[in-house]
């Protein structure tokens, strides 16, 4: 049950981490390369609307084609991102599925998340079985030794 909830938080802190903004500059709110930084939203599992935080730091500083140009990394990006390999990927280190990816390119991505969590629910379920059978073992040697030494001070 406490694993339960420890893992619970952990998924909900993680995922917080997931939607801090990144902190920008006024010179880069006019200089920033936006194609970069529209890609690099995308590859990371974050939403398109992380631009939001561009236009809330930046305001009216913000460059004229900043969003344009932004889309247009991030269209790059998801592409990348939302692929059976890189699903399988952020499943397989037990990350949290952000629902980013649209909906053409979403079976996929879900296709290798689905896969991985079931990989890593196998593997942990093996792991248990060993743990327990380990512990098992434990118990039953150390009943052995205890008949053992029982027998021998008679």
């Amino acid at each position: 049950m406490y694993k339960c909830l420890t893992i619970a938080l952990l998924s909900i802190t993680i995922s917080a981490c997931n939607t801090t903004p990144d902190l920008i500059s006024n010179d880069d709110c006019i200089n920033n390369n936006w194609v970069d930084t529209g890609y690099n939203t995308a590859i990371s599992g974050k939403s398109v609307r992380h631009f939001n935080s561009y236009i809330e730091q930046c305001g009216e500083k913000l460059a004229d084609n900043a969003k344009a140009t932004y889309i247009e990394g991030f269209k790059k990006g998801i592409q990348e991102y939302c692929t059976y390999e890189n699903g399988y990927e952020v499943g397989s280190k037990s990350k949290l599925n952000s629902n980013t990816c649209p909906y053409e390119l979403r079976t996929e991505f879900n296709k290798g998340y689905k896969v991985a969590t079931i990989h890593l629910k196998e593997a942990k379920a093996k792991m248990d079985q060993l743990s327990e059978d380990m512990q098992e073992k434990k118990r039953v040697h150390a009943r052995a030794e205890m008949a053992a030494s029982m027998g021998n001070s008679k």
